[in-house]
């Protein structure tokens, strides 16, 4: 029980740090790109403490394949499209379409995966038993939040922008996408630490067969 309390700690910092950086914090430190690198390194660590657990019984899928596979999709994939940003220089996605075409697909396709990837986890983390029945639905709520505010301001943008909408309303759209990744980055990680704070024995249950 302790290393799964303590699991749930070190995973919710993790998520938390995560969080408060995207909100700027340390902007200042340094370039948008090292500061994004910060930002993936510390949801990938993160959600790689949550998937294997620094015990089994911490694991939130039990360690079961698909559960495991599923969040190791979600902990990389954001790292691995910065890392193909960083390995194309800017100066050729400016001047060769298909190169830019090329990042676009990298970006969209690493989105896709990781949407779905999320899917997955959030479901086998409800299903499994292996966290508590009050908080085992929070993955799944963050991610749908997460991506219903990234699809509604593509729809705000495309709809609006195109009709000279007011300004502001750009402008509010533009903050709903920036405030949306912070549910399952900040969010879930103060969900895991009060998780951790009040889990109690009787909490625990054993895992299902299937």
């Amino acid at each position: 029980m302790g290393k799964r309390r303590t699991t749930w700690r070190v995973g919710g910092i993790l998520l938390a740090v995560c969080g408060i950086v995207r909100l700027g914090v340390a902007q200042m430190a340094g370039s948008a790109m090292a500061t994004q690198t910060l930002i993936d390194v510390l949801w990938g660590l993160g959600i790689l403490v949550f998937a294997i657990g620094l015990r089994p019984e911490g694991s939130v899928v039990a360690r079961r394949p698909l559960g495991l596979t599923a969040l190791i999709v979600v902990a990389l994939a954001p790292l691995v499209v910065n890392i193909s940003y960083v390995l194309t220089p800017v100066q050729v996605v400016s001047s060769a379409p298909s190169t830019a075409w090329m990042a676009f697909a990298v970006s969209w396709t690493g989105s896709v995966v990781s949407i779905a990837a999320g899917v997955i986890a959030a479901t086998q983390i409800a299903r499994l038993g292996a966290v508590p029945a009050q908080w085992r639905w929070a993955p799944l709520w963050a991610l749908a939040i997460s991506v219903g505010s990234a699809v509604l301001v593509q729809i705000v943008w495309v709809a609006l922008g195109a009709a000279g909408a007011d300004q502001s309303v750009l402008v509010a759209a533009g903050m709903i996408g920036w405030i949306g990744p912070l549910a399952p980055t900040l969010g879930l990680g103060i969900v895991a630490l009060i998780a951790a704070a009040t889990d109690r024995p009787q909490s625990v249950e054993i895992f299902r067969s299937s």
